[in-house]
């Protein structure tokens, strides 16, 4: 049997990739669940796995050139020698496998070595929204799960519907914010809780450490990234999340930053900075931005965290409250380091002061557990 590999939605704020590196050549054997091709979106370079297993007989798209997504990239067929026709059309509204025409929902998710058969997108927002891809009905080809069967999962698809006309520019990233902030603020009741931090010991032990370690730089924002993750790590209260009216506690300090790149926000989980020694934690981190920079994806193994790191102080914002992102139960906001002269022992002193803002879930996280965690925030920092 013919099978048409389609380029699948590779992410939110694209619908085009460049094929950079065809890992199967024509008369290659593929397995389902392999990778067949290379491609590179506007936001990362990632490989696209074979949705059924056969023999490569075709590359439709040659390296170097675009193509859209459900476009056809590839023909295989079950056996090296069997006849079948090259010319094929992309697939649109109703793909089609072999002889076969998918049907437009199918009572149970296809199945691959075990998996759930789901393009790359859609598994990646199901374990940013907490689903479980085992009850999404798929209506891709042979069942396989779409970003859109998630999203329909979760009850937006009436909203999507509803968006406005895109006008004639580039706006794929924007579409992907206001895709995630309007699901966010819809859905998770935001309740905000703002401090101001004393962070000159935190400044005296950056310089101490970056004067000591050259190789070694620490940033402001290695140092409240770290001590978010050891303020979670002994705040259960936070470390929560809500999936499907059932509560969970997670063990582990993991946290994701919101990371912009070329007027693009990343969201990069980093497992559990408060575990690592200094050195590890930062040479980790050095690792995961590079790659984030360069456009590449660092596989984390289904890392899911709850709490969002996200620091505008960078750019002289004295405070500002962020919107949770899905799969999160809170984010913390951070804003620049500035002087502020304050009465001690009846004198007055210049000291470095931070505002830190908790936007949380109040399904799950009440104020005074929002305030405990800022103030544990506060004690690490101080104890540096």
């Amino acid at each position: 049997m013919k099978h048409t590999i389609i380029l699948p939605d590779l992410g939110q704020t694209t619908s085009e990739a460049k094929i950079l590196k065809w890992h199967k050549k024509p008369g290659d054997l593929v397995s389902a669940g392999e990778p067949l091709v290379e491609v590179e979106t506007d936001k990362a370079t990632m490989d696209v796995e074979a949705f059924v297993g056969g023999y490569v007989r075709a590359t439709l798209v040659e390296e170097g050139q675009m193509a859209t997504a459900k476009d056809s990239i590839a023909i295989l067929t079950d056996t090296a020698d069997e006849p079948f026709e090259e010319k094929t059309e992309a697939l649109k509204e109703t793909p089609t496998v072999g002889s076969q025409t998918v049907k437009a929902e199918t009572p149970s998710p296809k199945k691959i070595g075990g998996a759930v058969a789901a393009m790359p997108a859609a598994r990646t927002l199901a374990k940013e929204l907490g689903v479980d891809l085992n009850q999404v009905n798929g209506t891709g080809p042979n069942g396989l799960i779409t970003v859109k069967d998630v999203q329909g999962f979760m009850g937006r698809s009436e909203a999507k519907k509803s968006a406005v006309v895109v006008p004639p520019v580039e706006t794929g990233a924007l579409s992907a914010m206001a895709a995630i902030t309007a699901s966010s603020k819809a859905t998770i009741p935001h309740f905000y809780v703002t401090v101001e931090v004393n962070v000159s010991a935190a400044i005296a032990w950056r310089q101490q450490w970056n004067s000591s370690h050259p190789n070694l730089q620490a940033s402001f924002n290695d140092i409240f990234v770290r001590a978010a993750s050891t303020a979670l790590s002994e705040s259960p209260q936070i470390n929560i999340s809500l999936k499907e009216g059932k509560y969970e506690q997670k063990s582990s300090a993991d946290v994701v930053l919101v990371v912009a790149t070329d007027g693009k926000l990343n969201l990069v989980p980093v497992r559990d900075p408060s575990l690592l020694t200094w050195e590890e934690y930062l040479r980790g981190m050095r690792i995961i931005l590079d790659a984030v920079r360069e456009g590449k994806i660092i596989g984390q193994g289904g890392l899911v965290p709850l709490l969002a790191i996200s620091n505008l102080g960078m750019y002289r914002v004295r405070e500002f409250a962020a919107i949770i992102p899905p799969g999160c139960t809170a984010v913390l906001a951070i804003g620049s380091v500035r002087d502020q002269v304050i009465l001690k022992d009846g004198c007055p002193e210049v000291v470095k002061i931070c505002s830190l803002t908790l936007s949380a879930d109040h399904r799950v996280i009440d104020g005074i557990g929002a305030a405990k965690f800022l103030e544990r925030i506060q004690d690490h920092l101080n104890s540096l």
